[in-house]
């Protein structure tokens, strides 16, 4: 190992440990990637593995931001290991990926990533089959959904008029709207009256919203 290669391990441990201690749960795999300086996730992944096999951390199967120090690593960081253990609340004890980025505005193109995780309230990762997408676009700000904001998404691939769903309107555009049945038509409704209605003869429905997360820093 370089002494460059120790040094970002060092550093991988400190962020984690700052992430716990300061948050209760440690960082995503971009934001470690952002606070070391490296520029893939994948490179994470790497030196995460590579921490586990030497015994400085431990990661859970269930979950994919489930990360913690082990005693071994504490002492390497000079801290307490209680400290460097995540804290389990009821109120922000799951985590579900960020696969991609949805359209509060015209569609966009989707993807998907999912190397990315966000806590989440226990409520929506109970409430089945759940993912988190990023909203680019300010259309449905009147519904408290902003640009940058993250919302929680059931898939599902009915909806009832008025709720606030994915469709999927072209080959691979998907967006962020109010939807209602009409005669002929499928109408989705942004929430700001900047923006008119989007009419369509049909649209395929990916999931209902069930939350929304704003990130504050």
């Amino acid at each position: 190992m370089t002494r460059h290669d120790a040094e970002r391990k060092q550093k991988i441990i400190e962020m984690i440990a700052a992430s716990i201690r300061a948050r209760g749960f440690p960082p995503s795999v971009r934001e470690i990637a952002k606070g070391v300086g490296l520029s893939s996730t994948s490179a994470v992944h790497h030196h995460l593995q590579i921490l586990e096999k030497e015994g400085l951390l431990e990661r859970g199967a269930a979950e994919a931001r489930a990360i913690r120090l082990t005693p071994l690593a504490a002492i390497q960081y000079g801290g307490s290991s209680e400290d460097l253990v995540p804290q389990s609340t009821p109120s922000m004890s799951y985590t579900l990926a960020v696969i991609g980025e949805i359209a509060a505005g015209g569609p966009i193109d989707a993807y998907q990533d999912a190397s990315e995780t966000i806590a989440v309230p226990d409520f929506m990762a109970a409430a089945g089959d759940a993912y988190v997408l990023r909203v680019r676009g300010d259309s449905m700000i009147d519904a408290h959904i902003e640009d940058g904001d993250f919302v929680v998404i059931r898939r599902q691939p009915t909806a009832r008029d008025g709720d606030i769903v994915v469709a999927q309107v072209e080959e691979n555009g998907v967006t962020l709207k109010r939807f209602f049945k009409e005669k002929d038509r499928v109408r989705l409704q942004p929430a700001n009256d900047n923006y008119p209605p989007m009419y369509y003869p049909e649209v395929r429905i990916q999931g209902k919203l069930i939350g929304v997360i704003r990130r504050l820093d």
